[in-house]
């Protein structure tokens, strides 16, 4: 059995992170090129980002579902 609420708050958030990747992407490659970083330190740079911002979006959805969970 799928869970429709849990469901709803996955996409939400699959969402909200494919929107926001791209231009995250481009802001920390171009950031790492102009710094002349070496390509492990740019996929170092881009994991330590994504995985940053990962965490502090799904908090603030698991937050905003958990607020509007009554409603």
């Amino acid at each position: 059995m799928i869970n429709s609420k849990v469901a709803k708050e996955t996409i939400v958030d699959v969402g909200i992170g494919l929107i926001i990747s791209f231009p995250i992407a481009f802001t920390v490659l171009t950031f790492t090129t102009n710094l002349e970083f070496t390509v492990g330190a740019t996929a170092l740079t881009q994991t330590v980002v994504f995985t940053s911002l990962a965490l502090f979006r799904k908090y603030c959805v698991r937050l905003f579902f958990l607020k509007n969970e009554g409603k």
